[in-house]
């Protein structure tokens, strides 16, 4: 170890100063630091000057003496931070550690960085050297955008003014457009992505700790090489992320987002339901059937993805999306498609865009778009949302052949379900965040609707929301019950008639095809916990209904 002698002297003579301060019972003026510090008073006054000026020390003019500014007490209360977040983190580290074998790290935001803080090694023998004390891009790293995800907007725009440059060295986003929509993406979903951004051969996932206000403080991440995660297993491996952190969240005093706890029903799952395809969708959404091509549509909102799956067999056809899907529609020209950034029409082939139809908010940065539907003269319905859910943010949109947007419906909070009368007399839409499904007078020449009145309401003491729906023939309505384990058939009077349960808490929307002699079913898997899963594997995954086969 260096002498003191060989180190910074002025450095030193700082922290002396500093020392003599913090032991006083009283502030001191220079005379009283010079004379117990055996300095000279130019150099006793330079370095107490500095000191002020960063704000380390305070100097009282009136008294001319100096005191230990409150720098120092922000820096401490940074540090007990630190401790605290260690410390409610460290049990998850060593949990993900033992279950994946991988490395796992905490970082915190640091200015335009990412910063480690602490680290549990991997056990594999090809693994990385630790990064304590590391500053890693917050763009190219899963830590980094997990943490800039979870920024303000104040924040994320200063962020993105300069950003995108550094972004896009590696190739991974195009524009300051492409990072907010990736950024809103994660933030969505919960956890972030490395696929090799930062360190070629290196690839991670990360999710975020929160504080008691639910605001991003710190995240966990695991790397590893790429020889060992396939961009499939990280996805895999992000629930165990999210469930790691909001475990130290709460342990730390924060307000994680909720999870799926809701047990397995008793009652068996009917015969009559089967799984179509186990595609593991984060928030599987939004299914459409094309008669013509006898396929069933749908998206994965938060993976994000298109599935195409033919009905009489076959593989399922998957489309990589590079921003957030929600909704589709089978048009003339081919899907019709909610998107982050507008609507637009692709080929239901390929995937591949075919032209854009504009965007009915693009000055609202901090919505997204939600369920849409066509109704019976083919028009488009869409709700909007908050990206971080809020009271009154959301609206519905219709879109005629024109593409020309028109507002119906505003202080909505999380728009959901949309659907209408087989004589048109009706419109229906729910919103989830309410727990109620509304009804409206529809004009089907004009798309017009009135006089709103709660049609169902669903009691607050049940965790199951409603959520996506389908009306059939007759009328009914069968309303997909997040977090409920079930589909709810009701009648046109709103009574409700039978419960079909399934084998996932979170269906998310349903569809006939196929004539009407067979409902599908969409579900998610995102935020569902260790043990819930557990009892629903095949959480994510499609499902269909042979209605003969329901009472």
């Amino acid at each position: 170890m260096e002498e003191k002698g060989a180190r910074s002297q002025t450095l030193a003579k700082g922290l002396d100063i500093l020392n003599a301060l913090a032991e006083s019972d009283a502030p001191m003026r220079l005379r009283q630091v010079t004379e117990a510090l055996a300095l000279s008073k130019p150099t006793a006054h330079r370095i107490l000057a500095t000191l002020v000026d960063y704000g380390i020390v305070r100097y009282n003019s009136a008294e001319a003496t100096y005191q230990l500014g409150m720098r120092l007490f922000e820096m401490a209360h940074r540090v007990w931070e630190d401790f605290d977040l260690r410390g409610a983190a460290i049990l998850e580290m060593a949990r993900l550690n033992e279950m994946t074998g991988e490395s796992i790290a905490l970082a915190l935001i640091d200015d335009e960085t990412a910063t480690y803080i602490d680290e549990v090694e991997g056990r594999h023998h090809l693994r990385e050297r630790t990064r304590v004390g590391q500053r890693v891009p917050l763009l190219r790293t899963a830590i980094g955008k997990v943490l800039a995800a979870g920024l303000g907007q104040a924040a994320r725009a200063r962020l993105l003014a300069g950003a995108a440059q550094q972004a896009s060295e590696r190739g991974r986003f195009a524009d300051a457009a492409s990072v907010r929509a990736h950024l809103d993406l994660v933030n969505a979903r919960g956890y972030a992505l490395e696929l090799e951004e930062h360190i070629p051969g290196i690839v991670g996932v990360a999710a975020p700790i929160l504080d008691h206000r639910g605001l991003t403080v710190a995240a966990i991440g695991l790397t590893a090489p790429a020889t060992r995660l396939t961009r499939e297993r990280l996805h895999e491996l992000g629930p165990l992320l999210i469930d790691a952190t909001r475990r130290a969240s709460i342990r730390a005093g924060g307000a994680p987002r909720p999870v799926c706890t809701v047990p397995k029903p008793s009652e068996p799952v009917p015969s009559a339901v089967r799984c179509l395809t186990r595609t593991r969708d984060l928030i599987g959404e939004s299914p459409v059937w094309d008669a013509a091509r006898r396929r069933i549509y749908w998206v994965d909102i938060c993976r994000p993805a298109i599935h195409a799956l033919p009905l009489d067999g076959g593989p399922v056809t998957t489309f990589r999306a590079g921003e957030m899907v929600t909704a589709l529609a089978v048009v003339a020209d081919g899907l019709l498609v909610a998107s982050q950034s507008g609507i637009k029409i692709i080929d239901p082939d390929t995937g591949a865009d075919i032209r854009h139809l504009g965007h009915p908010e693009p000055h609202i940065e901090t919505n997204r778009f939600n369920d849409g539907k066509l109704d019976p003269r083919g028009r488009f319905w869409v709700g909007t949302m908050a990206l971080n859910p809020k009271p009154g943010a959301g609206s519905v949109y219709r879109m005629d052949g024109a593409a020309n947007f028109a507002t119906v419906e505003t202080g909505l909070t999380l728009p959901n379900g949309l659907g209408w009368s087989p004589d048109m007399r009706f419109m229906y839409l729910t919103d989830t965040a309410e727990r109620t499904i509304y009804r409206y007078d529809f004009d089907p020449e004009s798309g017009a609707i009135a006089n709103r009145m709660p049609f169902i309401r669903f009691p607050a003491e049940d965790p199951a929301r409603p959520d996506g729906m389908a009306i059939d023939a007759t009328g009914r309505l069968w309303v997909a019950m997040w977090d409920g384990w079930r589909i709810v058939r009701f009648g046109p009077d709103g009574e409700r008639e039978h419960d079909i349960v399934l084998p996932v808490p979170r269906p998310t929307s349903c569809a006939f095809v196929d004539g009407g002699t067979t409902l599908v079913v969409t579900s998610a898997c995102i935020r569902i916990s260790e043990a819930t899963h557990g009892e629903a594997p095949d959480s994510g995954g499609l499902f269909a209904i042979d209605l003969d086969g329901i009472a």
